[in-house]
């Protein structure tokens, strides 16, 4: 590991090379057959890169912009460009144009590096970014007759021609970084308007990236993950990519979202990230699954995942295994545990995960079966990582405990507060004495609500700004009853309602990938299933269910099912699939005040 012993990420990644660069780096699925490549080879490729960034007169402190999916030619342009002391701007490909504009003109972005998929619709932003000169597309899918419009292989053979010309070009450039200079620009969600960048500093990064190191296992060589989450997030840039890096961990990158599970199975990685939907929609379907079984087969499974729950309270510190629950383990696993196991590969050490609680009867259940989830949390202006959870440390239900070296502290109404070098110094273009983004002595507000146990573990609640307060003066956290909800694997997203109001109402939408199989089942088309009684049966008794665990003001009265999901494009859902609450009330303002009035026809 060698972020602790360097001042720049550049350095960093010339480390690694040394110690491995004969190492695989990453493989790729081509025709079929993953295709493996090593340090070296992708260390020389982003040499190219940033030769060639260098001969169209790129330089210290131009920002670079990449949009596409995660794949080998996002990270060879991210270093490419990192390496000549350029800073780089992830920017989501579900974005609107107008965003995408947004954002590439507020950084003064001048060259975008693309997946061909995307080039037709971003076209224009040639003409819409004042400072864009330059689009690089890989994947290429037809040649393009714009002068400013050039192939990666081409931009890569031009940088070849330049290291030909002026071999120390990319050395010359590196020796200028310094550890303040700014590595990234990551844009926020935007959830209440405009997304604001945050310069994240090499410095920033690289002491994200050391007080970490403590905290994890040494890498064998069988080890691998799988990357698919989207590089423009800071989770998967930092702790995954640069961590990867620091590490040494080789990475398979998934085809696309849709294929993960299978790739899963033929990668068997032993290290997973994934957002907490992921573990949710396989609970709830090993359930849905469990409930079309035969009653024998019922019980056996309701009797396995009794014991791994009481096994993961066990291992918590809770009441022993009896020895007939010790004796009985390895025919559970033989029957269940074992299966399930092997849809993520069967050989995971450990799944990491973030942005979104996971209730604790899923985490127990996984834990118990022999998955441990670890959860972490983080934010961009912290560069991604504050607490965390480890393999030797892991409470059930909180986020961890700090990372060393970040002071923290509640304030007086629960928001967390943090300090420390990976915190960033002040978002890009924002006038800092009219931001609120810091305290007077200099903690970061997070915006997010949070209780810190007497052993350090944090346990967040919900974020500040989407606290409700009904017009009892109860206060209602959203986000504890969405979860709740989110078990039933027919849902996709809940949006919970009551500020000011004399009750709690929601809205529920339909997972899109599971509609299909159910109107299969239920013989109907997938446009009907929104009224469908046997839908509107199982999201009802997903609400009776999630009542039972709530108090009474914050009981959920009515809901209704809506016939679309919530979306990026019409604005209710941010890149990171966040909830635009003030958009969805917007949208669905008539649909909300029907439910109070007790006219929705499709509210219990």
């Amino acid at each position: 590991m060698f972020a602790s012993q360097s001042d720049t990420l550049v350095q960093m990644f010339r480390e690694r090379i040394a110690a491995s660069g004969d190492s695989e780096c990453y493989r790729t699925k081509i025709d079929g057959a993953w295709v493996s490549t090593t340090w070296r080879s992708f260390a020389d490729l982003a040499k190219q890169v940033g030769a060639g960034l260098l001969e169209m007169g790129n330089q210290h402190g131009d920002s670079i912009a990449i949009l596409g999916a995660t794949q080998p030619p996002w990270c060879i342009a991210d270093m490419g460009a990192i390496g000549i002391g350029a800073r780089t701007v992830g920017v989501y490909p579900t974005l609107m144009r107008d965003q995408m504009a947004f954002i590439m003109n507020d950084a003064d972005c001048k060259v975008l590096f693309i997946d061909g998929e995307y080039l037709a619709p971003c076209l224009p932003l040639l003409d819409e970014v004042d400072t864009l000169e330059q689009i690089v597309v890989w994947q290429p899918q037809d040649p393009c007759p714009d002068a400013r419009v050039m192939s990666m292989d081409a931009f890569i053979a031009k940088g070849v021609a330049h290291l030909a010309k002026n071999p120390d070009c990319v050395t010359e450039a590196e020796a200028r970084i310094q550890r303040q200079d700014t590595a990234l620009i990551v844009y926020t969600s935007g959830t209440t308007g405009q997304p604001k960048g945050v310069p994240l500093s090499h410095g920033n990064i690289l002491s994200s990236l050391a007080v970490a190191e403590p905290l994890m296992d040494p890498m064998e060589p069988e080890d691998i993950t799988l990357s698919f989450l989207p590089m423009a997030h800071v989770g998967e840039h930092v702790p995954g990519f640069f961590g990867r890096m620091n590490i040494g961990l080789a990475t398979a990158y998934a085809t696309n979202y849709d294929t993960v599970l299978d790739e899963l199975a033929e990668i068997r990685p032993t290290y997973f990230g994934a957002v907490p939907r992921i573990f949710e929609k396989m609970y709830g379907r090993i359930h849905e699954e469990v409930g079309k079984a035969n009653p024998r087969r019922q019980a056996i499974f309701f009797w396995a995942k009794a014991l791994a729950c009481r096994r993961a309270r066990a291992e918590q510190g809770g009441v022993p295994l009896s020895l007939k629950d010790r004796l009985l383990l390895p025919l559970a696993d033989k029957l269940i545990y074992r299966r399930i196991r092997g849809v993520f590969g069967g050989r995971v050490k450990g799944f990491i995960t973030g942005s979104a609680p996971i209730h604790i009867d899923i985490l127990e259940f996984f834990f118990g079966i022999g998955m441990r989830i670890l959860e972490l949390y983080g934010l961009s202006e912290a560069t991604a990582i504050s607490f965390a959870n480890t393999m030797d440390d892991i409470k059930l239900g909180t986020v961890g405990k700090a990372l060393p070296g970040l002071e923290y502290r509640l304030d007086t109404d629960g928001e967390l507060l943090l300090k420390g070098p990976m915190v960033f110094g002040g978002y890009l273009n924002v006038d800092a004495d009219k931001d609120n983004t810091f305290t007077e002595d200099g903690f970061l507000r997070t915006g997010d609500i949070g209780e810190i146990d007497a052993d350090g573990y944090l346990r967040i609640t919900d974020r500040k700004k989407n606290l409700i307060k009904t017009a009892g003066g109860k206060y209602v956290i959203p986000a504890r009853i969405e979860q709740l909800i989110k078990s039933e694997p027919l849902v996709s997203q809940v949006y919970v309602h009551g500020d000011k109001r004399p009750y709690v109402v929601a809205l529920v939408t339909l997972d899109e990938r599971e509609t299909p199989r159910v109107a299969k089942e239920l013989g109907v088309s997938e446009a009907e299933l929104s009224e469908h009684t046997e839908v509107l049966r199982r999201i009802g008794v997903a609400f009776d269910l999630a009542n039972t665990q709530l108090a009474s003001f914050e009981q959920v009265k009515y809901h209704a099912v809506l016939a679309a999901d919530f979306s990026i494009e019409e604005g209710t859902l941010t890149p990171t699939m966040k909830l635009k609450r003030r958009r969805i009330v917007e949208r669905y303002g008539a649909r909300i005040d029907a439910m109070y009035a007790g006219k929705d026809p499709v509210s219990p």
